[in-house]
């Protein structure tokens, strides 16, 4: 085996130690940060935002600003959590600005929908025209809860607020969804 493999090979897998020693400029370490939860943070973003136009931007903010914040993580073990709580967070951001300029654009002219891509088709990008017109706080953790399963205090958790304010928004998004013709029960869409 030679010395740099070796090295690599000393890169420890738990997320504790692998984020304390990102923490302390490892770089090595938070390679393999990135490495074992990119994936899994992009397809939270993709499910979020409905498109990936801006997916790879969106995980790469919530790359640098993991590796910035890095020193404030209590838990290693927490480190998803802790990485789909910034990029949420960053998402929810891109959404409200995607909301303004729609407003704005509403005021000063019309302009033509996106194109669709072929991967977004049928049901899928169906719901994600409802999901479309859901502000911001309503469609974040009704998508977090709906489409990725995370429990409410999960959810909460991600998003910052209480869970009753939670429970409020998701059911509010139920409401507003049902009325375009989506009817979500627990177990899915009806």
């Amino acid at each position: 085996m030679s010395a740099a493999a070796a090295k690599i090979a000393a890169v420890p897998e738990d997320d504790a130690t692998l984020a304390t020693r990102a923490a302390s400029g490892d770089e090595r370490a938070f390679t393999a940060i990135y490495r074992k939860h990119s994936r899994y943070v992009a397809g939270v973003v993709y499910r979020l935002m409905g498109d990936d136009g801006e997916l790879d931007d969106v995980v790469q903010e919530t790359f640098v600003a993991a590796s910035e914040g890095l020193a404030s993580l209590k838990e290693g073990g927490t480190l998803r959590a802790w990485l789909v709580t910034i990029a949420v967070r960053k998402v929810a951001r891109r959404l409200a600005r995607r909301q303004r300029q729609r407003w704005l654009a509403g005021i000063f002219g019309r302009t033509e929908p996106r194109a669709v891509t072929p991967e977004v088709e049928g049901e899928a990008y169906a719901l994600y025209q409802a999901l479309g017109t859901l502000s911001t706080e309503r469609r974040v953790p009704w998508t977090l809860h709906h489409v990725e399963g995370l429990t409410l205090p999960e959810v909460a958790e991600h998003c910052g607020v209480s869970l009753a304010t939670v429970k409020r928004r998701i059911a509010e998004a139920a409401a507003l969804l049902a009325k375009r013709g989506y009817v979500v029960s627990a177990g899915g869409r009806e």
